[in-house]
Order: structure tokens, then C-alpha cells, then sequence
């Protein structure tokens, strides 16, 4: 069994989703790395299907919220 999440799992995560609402998002594929998927699968594994050091990415995107926020409160 595998520890990570596959397209279709996360497809069948945002089927509740409302599909016209915003996203920000960020994916890897193997193809990406022209890597096999058989190896991308153990990398996938080893990080739980989650990208390492997402706390600048939140970060860089909660302090453009931020600013944007401001702009309408101007």
C-alpha cells in the first residue's frame, strides 16, 4: 500500500470543492524529474506526498493577502 497521494486521490479530495472557487497550488509529477515512477514513488513516499519547507511558500502567500488586503482598505 502505498503512502502517498496519487492524482486520483487528490481529484476525488476536491470533488467537494466548489470548482469555480480559487486555488493556489503546486505539483510533481516524474515526468517532471524524467525520473521513473517507481523511483518518484519512494521520493513521494519518503516526503508523505507533502513539499518540504511549505512554510516560506505560506508565508509568501499570506504576505500578499496581506497587501491586498490593505489595497482595499485604502
Amino acid at each position: 500500500m502505498a503512502s502517498y497521494t496519487t492524482v486520483g486521490e487528490l481529484i476525488e479530495h476536491l470533488k467537494g470543492e466548489d470548482s469555480n472557487a480559487p486555488i493556489i497550488y503546486q505539483y510533481y509529477l516524474a515526468e517532471h524529474f524524467e525520473v521513473s515512477e517507481e523511483v518518484f514513488g519512494q521520493v513521494a513516499r519518503d516526503f508523505d506526498s507533502l513539499v518540504p519547507c511549505l512554510d516560506n511558500s505560506y508565508l509568501a502567500i499570506e504576505e500578499e493577502i496581506n497587501n491586498k488586503r490593505e489595497e482595499v482598505n485604502v
